[in-house]
């Protein structure tokens, strides 16, 4: 795994206050812990000090951790296992949502409803992973609609943007879509929108 890790730089570096920033947006520890357990970021790896810290000790699953360390973490494990390989990430995202959900954690909040019922609930779904951070929806069709979720500045980059839109189909997956696509669009630094269609 090399040591460089520029998408890490990259969107350290677009935050106000580095990985200090937005203390206010957490996000359950169950998240990392998941990621960690199936791509480990060696010492080798210069990480900022508090998420060093954290992926080297990762707290309960229930525990609420800041957001910005955990997407150092996500943007650490595309740089070092994954490069440029984009698709390869995302195949993984999706791989490890999929496991995730159908952990005993969080399958009664997932697995039991349908997509449908899924995603017109889903600030509330969205509320036991995250905080700091508002979703809400609009539908277009019966199986067409746009989730929109509203941050402080550049919380989300691209890449953040794109994993989540992976994870996002792996929950409707799970709830039992036959098919299904999710497009992101980072609307601004503070905006993010998933359209989200499936049968």
């Amino acid at each position: 795994m090399p040591p460089s890790l520029p998408t890490v730089v990259e969107y350290l570096s677009a935050l106000p206050a580095g990985d200090a920033s937005h203390p206010q947006c957490m996000v359950k520890a169950s998240l990392v812990r998941n990621a960690l357990a199936d791509k480990p970021l060696g010492a080798e790896l210069v990480l900022p000090a508090a998420v060093r810290a954290l992926v080297d000790s990762p707290p309960p699953v229930s525990v609420w951790i800041p957001e910005v360390h955990f997407n150092v973490v996500m943007h650490a494990i595309r740089d070092g296992y994954f490069g440029g390989r984009r698709d390869e990430f995302l195949s993984w995202v999706y791989t490890q949502n999929r496991q995730l959900l159908s952990t005993t954690l969080y399958r009664a909040v997932f697995l039991v409803l349908s997509p449908e019922r899924l995603l017109v609930n889903m600030e509330k779904r969205w509320a036991s992973l995250r905080c700091g951070t508002t979703l809400t929806h609009e539908r277009f069709a019966a199986k067409d609609l746009e989730l929109t979720v509203r941050t402080p500045p550049h919380l989300y980059s691209t890449a953040v943007a794109e994993g989540m839109a992976t994870a996002v189909r792996a929950a409707i997956d799970s709830a039992g879509t036959k098919s299904s696509e999710v497009e992101h669009h980072l609307v601004s630094a503070t905006e993010v929108r998933f359209r989200v269609r499936w049968t």
